[in-house]
């Protein structure tokens, strides 16, 4: 595990982990997580093992035990789902009243 760091417009620092892993078909493959954290956790550091979950078929889809949130993501995915269900609703009422 190595860290991609990076800024934002802002000037945070974030610090993206990178993992190198291969698959169980002798893929070689190392990516960098999406999900960046202003700190590096404890066990997460430079040189660490960490276990990596992978789809078999897209190795580009993974997540780092402990590091990634994915609930995160859901929460974005039911935020979005409900302001989209609400704008709809507020159309059709003032389709139906016109």
């Amino acid at each position: 595990m190595r860290h991609d760091t990076r800024r934002d417009d802002d000037g945070a620092k974030y610090h993206h982990p990178v993992v190198a892993w291969t698959t169980r078909d002798g893929r070689d493959c190392t990516y960098p997580s999406s999900f960046g954290r202003g700190t590096v956790l404890h066990g997460y550091g430079i040189g660490n093992s960490v276990a990596v979950l992978y789809d078999e078929e897209n190795p580009r889809r993974f997540e780092i035990r402990g590091w990634d949130n994915p609930s995160v993501y859901r929460v974005f995915t039911v935020v979005g789902a409900a302001l989209t269900a609400g704008t709809l609703s507020v159309l059709l009422v003032l389709l139906i009243s016109a």
